[in-house]
């Protein structure tokens, strides 16, 4: 936003969610537009690039506008790779005469005049460009295609003499691990931002494959170490919600579903992107109906008893959550040793730098066991299933962690039919605040 600082932007979008006093307000959507993409990258959690059964431009307009309706402010679109829908520029104009404050994640490969013009004559709210590599070579070991980063190159200046808001950004996996640092360099000689994230997700059929690509825990954790302004957020991130998570009977402890929606590419409302679960279908009823209904319900939804991470001080700052443990154990009480051996290894780092030595050595300590093999007495673990193999039970996200591998059939029709355990009228106290 030009003229305005980042941290006054910051406030009104603090103020504004502060605002809605704990209300269900879907301020911020996400939506999926497609899933077919022009790259096969490594470590993508898409399975099937297809298209089959995607909406049509009709259906993408009329959610959009059901959710403008419904008070969204800020709206992104993404995929896959928005530009393998030929008619992505009527679906982002539509959106921009809505007024959603808009932003379009790409990997720039498909960026040329006509795409760069229309956002020049309608600028967007900003611009994110997913970086694979810095040369062709690169793109060619983690997306399968070569040639493609100077089609990238190319997009970025199309973006830049345009003087749009660009940021870039990266997944800091294994085959990109000594190009990050020049990444941020070239992000910084070219004075926008830049972003990036070790963690990666198993796959939306469930399958393990995309974590091959993963640093070890100590990697991931050195990253921090090794980047002055990386650990400065991360320290005040730490000093906001480390070690002050308050243990909950509810399964849901993060934002999803109160503030934030998102929508696939086939129609399917969810309370985010990456959780299979209560899923409402917009083909079939409003985005209204749907949001104050079934995907509302999901936050009240009790843990499990073999839900181990609820009493974890340290959980506000995990990356195990209930969408990235349905995924990987299929259900959204799992236990992942990976994100645990990360999480302490960083708590113990920050508690080191600010002179907590008993803490860091109790965090390390913890960390230690957990790459060692140690795991939670009654824990859901991740499967140990065959690459592909389907992402959670056949009713749809099991809460006893079965573990059997879901049917396509199951796959296809139980998404829409959770039974959520009713507690009188409890509500989420994410809700209360």
């Amino acid at each position: 936003m030009s003229g305005c600082s980042d941290q006054a932007y910051g406030d009104f979008g603090g103020g504004l969610v502060r605002a809605c006093g704990g209300a269900r307000i879907p301020l911020n959507g996400s939506f999926e537009i497609t899933f077919r993409c022009n790259l096969r990258c490594v470590h993508c959690y898409i399975d099937d690039f297809s298209g089959r059964g995607e909406l049509s431009t009709a259906d993408v307009k009329r959610i959009l506008s059901e959710t403008a309706d419904e008070g969204c402010l800020w709206m992104l679109l993404t995929g896959g790779e928005v530009l393998t829908r030929r008619d992505f520029p009527e679906i982002y104009l539509h959106a921009k005469r809505l007024g959603f404050l808009l932003t379009v994640f790409s990997n720039g490969t498909l960026w040329d005049e006509r795409i760069a013009d229309l956002m020049a004559e309608y600028p967007p709210f900003g611009i994110e460009f997913t970086l694979y590599g810095l040369s062709d070579e690169t793109y060619l070991k983690t997306t399968g295609f070569p040639g493609r980063f100077t089609r990238v190159r190319r997009a970025i200046d199309l973006v830049l003499e345009r003087r749009l808001p660009l940021s870039l950004k990266a997944v800091a996996m294994e085959p990109l691990a000594a190009e990050i640092a020049p990444m941020q360099a070239l992000a910084a000689s070219l004075g926008v931002r830049f972003r990036y994230d070790a963690m990666i997700q198993a796959r939306l059929d469930g399958s393990m494959i995309p974590t091959a690509v993963r640093n070890d825990p100590e990697r991931a954790v050195g990253y921090d170490a090794g980047d002055p302004a990386r650990f400065a957020d991360w320290a005040q991130f730490y000093r906001t919600y480390g070690r002050t998570a308050r243990p909950s009977p509810f399964v849901m402890s993060c934002g999803a579903g109160i503030n934030t929606f998102h929508v696939d590419p086939k129609g399917t409302l969810l309370a985010c992107q990456s959780l299979p679960l209560n899923g409402y279908d917009l083909r079939r009823g409003s985005f209204r109906d749907g949001w104050y209904g079934i995907v509302g319900d999901l936050l009240r939804r009790e843990a499990s008893p073999a839900n181990v991470c609820t009493g974890c001080e340290l959980k506000g700052m995990c990356d195990r959550c209930p969408a990235t443990a349905t995924l990987e154990t299929g259900s959204p009480d799992g236990w992942i040793p990976y994100y645990c051996e990360v999480t302490h290894r960083r708590a113990a780092l920050l508690e080191e730098s600010s002179g907590n030595a008993d803490a860091a050595a109790r965090y390390r300590a913890h960390a230690e066991r957990v790459a060692g093999g140690w795991t939670p007495p009654g824990a859901i673990l991740p499967r140990a299933v065959p690459s592909g193999a389907a992402a959670a039970c056949g009713s749809g996200g099991c809460a006893t962690g079965c573990g059997a591998p879901k049917t396509q059939e199951a796959s296809a029709s139980n998404l829409l039919q959770i039974e959520i355990p009713q507690r009188g009228s409890d509500v989420h106290p994410e809700v209360q605040r």
